[in-house]
C-alpha cells in the first residue's frame, strides 16, 4: 500500500513509521548545491514529532546547502524490508549548534550501542538541522498495490 501526503504547511509522518525514524535505519538527505545539483549523503535521522532532526558538522557541504538552501530531501528505507520506507520532502527551518554533543551521544546509542560519539574531536563544531516536512510518500512493504 502506499500513500501521498500534501499539504499547505507541514505535512504529517505516518504513526506506523515512526520507527524508521527511531531504528537503526540511515537516512539519505539530498540537498542542493549552489551551482543547483543534488547532493546526496547518508546520515543519522532523529525526530521531534513530525519535524526530522540531522545532527552535521557546520564545515559540511550539506550544512552550508542546508543554511543557503533550505529545500531537502530524505528517504529511509527498512533495513529489514526495502520495500518499506519513507520519503519526506520538507524545509529545514532552524538550525542551532545549542545541545549537538548531546544529540550526537544520543544517536550514537541508538546506531553504534555506545555511550558516547567516538569521532568527535577537539574543536569540532556541529549543529542540529530542524527539518519539517512538506510532503511525505511512503510504501508499507506489503503486496497489496491498492491505492489508499
Amino acid at each position: 500500500m502506499s500513500e501521498a501526503q500534501t499539504q499547505d504547511s507541514a505535512a504529517r509522518i505516518p504513526a506506523a513509521l515512526m520507527d524508521l525514524l527511531e531504528g537503526d535505519a540511515l537516512g539519505h538527505l539530498a540537498t542542493v548545491r549552489a551551482n543547483g545539483t543534488p547532493h546526496v549523503t547518508p546520515l543519522w535521522i532523529d525526530h521531534e514529532g513530525d519535524t526530522v532532526l540531522v545532527n552535521v558538522r557546520v564545515d559540511r557541504v550539506k550544512a552550508a546547502n542546508m543554511r543557503e538552501r533550505p529545500a531537502v530531501a530524505i528517504s529511509i528505507v527498512d533495513p529489514r524490508n526495502s520495500y518499506r520506507y519513507l520519503a519526506i520532502t520538507g524545509v529545514v527551518n532552524s538550525w542551532s549548534e545549542e545541545g549537538w554533543r548531546e544529540h550526537m551521544d544520543k544517536l550514537s546509542r541508538r546506531y553504534m550501542k555506545v555511550d558516547r560519539y567516538p569521532w568527535s574531536f577537539p574543536g569540532e563544531r556541529r549543529a542540529i538541522f530542524r527539518i519539517e516536512p512538506t510532503h511525505v510518500y511512503f510504501e508499507t512493504g506489503e503486496a497489496s498495490t491498492t491505492e489508499a
